[in-house]
């Protein structure tokens, strides 16, 4: 979910805004998951068992940057871990938990898309204790 913010509202303290640039034309915005995003990896000794690599066909139209025409996607197992929230402080995904976590949860399976295609990211997942 997109929400339009002021600029001098989202500033990183070190960034440098120009004062005269027109708002108008470059609104900002805070970016919202509306799906989950707290997932920790299943891991097997067998990564066979833990994830699939899915290749698809390089887009026509020569721009992969879109989770749609992405040519790779890996599907994991996963668990939600419901403790583990976005920061009420800094609107920020909270601290990555040590690994191994526990998780009472059930198994699902997830997509994972190149970085390229999402405007929100989680780069580093927890593993789930066996």
């Amino acid at each position: 979910k997109y929400v339009e913010k002021p600029s001098e509202k989202n500033a990183i303290r070190d960034s440098r805004w120009q004062k005269n640039v027109d708002k108008k034309m470059w609104p900002t915005y805070e970016i919202y998951p509306e799906s989950n995003w707290n997932y920790g990896l299943i891991l097997d000794k067998n990564s066979n068992y833990s994830f699939e690599v899915i290749e698809r066909d390089w887009p026509k139209n020569n721009f992969p940057f879109t989770n749609k025409s992405a040519p790779i996607l890996i599907r994991a197992k996963a668990r939600k871990i419901p403790e583990w929230k976005i920061d009420k402080t800094t609107g920020l995904v909270g601290e990555l938990m040590d690994s191994p976590v526990e998780s009472n949860e059930i198994d699902e399976i997830i997509e994972l898309v190149p970085m390229g295609g999402s405007r929100l990211r989680i780069s580093s997942f927890p593993v789930i204790k066996n």
